[in-house]
């Protein structure tokens, strides 16, 4: 069987990289008891699938990640053994089993949902307020890095909504991405494109990557996890 897992990794972890995470989450399930799936060969190791690799910095509010087990268990018994095992910051949150013939998830991935969170201020009050002129663009072109170099990109077709929020001392932005076949959009790119457009050195902020999205049976984007309710 297989395991769709939700899983938090806080505010604390986000400037843990990619394979120390996968590390942690390695040890963790070898620690946990439960009946989990190793590869073959001469180095067997936990077979792990992560929907999309969280950029360093930011915090993953709902990452996702698909764990074979060699036999069944509940949910409930996944998330218990797991959370007894794991950093306080780092939380499985939920888990679905998946059906057999279910894709992998790096597979499903159409885009993500972020909230950009920054301080009011001079410049955050600047940088804010050129948010909805900045939608409004039918391109912004920058230079974006690539494996094959640095390129002028258009990086508006990759956003598919933004919202904004006040409250209290601080604005948000709650930004929905889309992946192409071109790629995906780091949104510290965007965000440092928007304090551009607003005429001002990037703004300190912390992002939140909400929920990772792929498209349901009606071409809608949707949270990976409701798939598995489909």
């Amino acid at each position: 069987m297989r395991m769709m897992v939700v899983y938090e990794k806080g505010a604390d972890l986000r400037y843990i990289g990619h394979l120390d995470l996968l590390r942690t989450l390695q040890r963790a399930l070898r620690r946990s008891g439960l009946p989990i799936q190793y590869s073959r060969g001469f180095n067997p190791h936990v077979n792990l699938g992560f929907a999309a690799p969280l950029s360093v910095g930011v915090v993953g509010m709902r990452e996702m990640m698909e764990v074979p087990l060699e036999a069944s268990v509940t949910s409930q018994e996944f998330i218990d053994a797991m959370n007894a095992v794991l950093p306080r910051r780092l939380q499985i949150k939920a888990c679905y089993e998946l059906p057999d013939k279910f894709p992998t998830l790096m597979s499903l991935v159409a885009g993500h949902r972020y909230t950009i969170e920054f301080s009011k201020g001079d410049d955050g009050d600047r940088v804010f307020a050129a948010a909805p002129a900045f939608m409004e663009l039918k391109e912004y072109i920058t230079v974006r890095k690539t494996k094959s170099g640095e390129k002028p990109t258009d990086i508006r077709p990759f956003i598919k909504s933004a919202a904004y929020e006040q409250v209290e001392d601080e604005y948000k932005i709650h930004l929905e991405t889309i992946s192409t076949a071109a790629g995906s959009l780091k949104p510290s790119l965007w965000f440092d494109c928007l304090c551009e457009f607003a005429g001002v050195k990037p703004v300190l902020c912390t992002i939140y990557r909400d929920a990772i999205l792929s498209l349901d049976a009606n071409g809608e984007l949707v949270p990976m996890e409701e798939l598995s309710n489909a």
